[in-house]
């Protein structure tokens, strides 16, 4: 019987496996997935964000099916502001001009937020090629940049031309796909201006619930530590400029609250600033638990009794943390600090597993953390089994792949 021939999928990613960064792993379980229904290639930058050989143990290998076309880039340090914008914009020309060359008509492309410059040159590429171009977003560029405090203003006339020319790029493609309710209210504005008919799917990312489950209290490193007559409260991923970390070790702090324990996991360019703050007031009750790796995630996440997720005023619609999702599969209540209405807010409150606070109102943050006690232990445990409940309905990694997938499928 004549073999069937698949339709042909362009990722193009700056990172990609065997990086553990969220987006190499999320675009590396796609890659693997696409292969039931597309011949599967993808654009990326090497092997490694920081230059180092590490591999992937907690994953089987990637599909022999996937074919890569990597991009090397001098390496340069990722937490200045200067080199990393640099790099930024060598590395979106590069992966363009490969994907340039070996597209054809007809072809599919499938594409990610990062390096955001590659929106609008692929925006540019649909005037003399002739392909379907899918965009998941991740990030909302440039608007993160205020946020971020990298611009001061949405009036800067730098900001403002940024902005012009990615939302063209935005109105170019053919299907965006975004992370939440919030995030689809901000896109449908940024593509207002469009000449066509842009599908909008909202297609939430996922936990892996196979490999990360939950662990009894006293299994767990919380034992190890020697804490067990405390309620460990844990912020574990990205320490950066978004994430609004400040303002909770702050508000914790000021909760002075002898029965409670913070412990951030996690690396990032904020991490000196907390650290300092740390040390500068002796605080006793938060502690750095350091990097970990995507295999020592259930470990981590089972290492506490709340999951903070977090994000600093401003990112309403501009990301939807995935690192909640894991926190779902693991059985841990949530407590969510950002802007009320944004995605995680209302799943939060929605769902009933765990509270949300406005990370504007700080004494809303000071007397939260002051007001818990041992007492909590029998409200975070029915908290807990929802998350999970709900990460293995609807959270599923053959969930939300299944979704995607189909989403593509229907606009091809």
């Amino acid at each position: 019987m004549e073999e069937f021939i698949k339709e042909r999928i362009w990722l193009v990613t700056e990172l990609f496996y065997p990086e553990e960064d969220a987006t190499a792993y999320i675009f590396t379980k796609i890659a693997n997935y696409f292969t039931k229904k597309f011949d599967v290639n993808v654009i990326c930058g090497p092997n490694s964000y920081d230059g180092s050989n590490k591999k992937i143990k907690y994953e089987a290998e990637l599909n022999g099916c996937v074919h890569i076309y990597r991009n090397n880039i001098i390496k340069l340090d990722k937490n200045n502001l200067i080199q990393r914008t640099f790099r930024f914009f060598l590395l979106s020309f590069q992966l363009f001009n490969t994907l340039r060359k070996k597209i054809i008509k007809g072809d599919v492309v499938l594409l990610a937020t990062n390096p955001a410059p590659l929106i609008l040159l692929l925006g540019l590429m649909k005037h003399f090629k002739v392909f379907e171009l899918h965009i998941l977003i991740h990030d909302v560029f440039p608007e993160n940049t205020i946020a971020a405090g990298i611009f001061k203003k949405e009036s800067n006339i730098t900001y403002r031309f940024i902005k012009l020319i990615i939302d063209y790029g935005y109105c170019q493609a053919d299907h965006l796909i975004v992370l939440g309710k919030d995030m689809k209210e901000l896109v449908q504005n940024k593509i207002r201006n469009k000449k066509k008919e842009i599908v909008i799917s909202v297609i939430p990312n996922w936990g892996d619930t196979e490999k990360i489950t939950p662990v009894k209290r006293s299994d767990s490193l919380i034992k190890k530590w020697g804490m067990e007559d405390k309620i460990i409260l844990q912020y574990a991923g990205n320490i950066g400029r978004v994430q609004g970390l400040k303002e909770v070790v702050e508000a914790f702090h000021l909760g002075n609250n002898p029965y409670t324990q913070l412990v951030i996991f996690g690396s990032g360019v904020y991490l000196s600033v907390i650290n300092k703050f740390i040390k500068e007031n002796n605080i006793q009750n938060i502690s750095l638990g350091g990097i970990y790796s995507r295999q020592e995630q259930k470990e981590v996440l089972n290492a506490c009794d709340i999951a903070i997720v977090s994000l600093s005023k401003g990112m309403y619609g501009l990301a939807v943390p995935s690192k909640t999702y894991n926190i779902l599969a693991a059985e841990k209540p949530i407590l969510f600090i950002g802007e009320s209405g944004s995605e995680i807010s209302q799943l939060v409150i929605k769902e009933d597993i765990g509270w949300s606070l406005d990370i504007s109102v700080k004494q809303g943050l000071v007397d939260f953390f002051s007001h818990l006690t041992l007492n909590c232990f029998d409200e975070l445990s029915p908290k807990g089994a929802k998350a999970r409940s709900l990460s293995e309905k609807k959270y599923s990694e053959s969930i939300v792949l299944f979704d995607l997938l189909n989403s593509i499928k229907n606009i091809s």
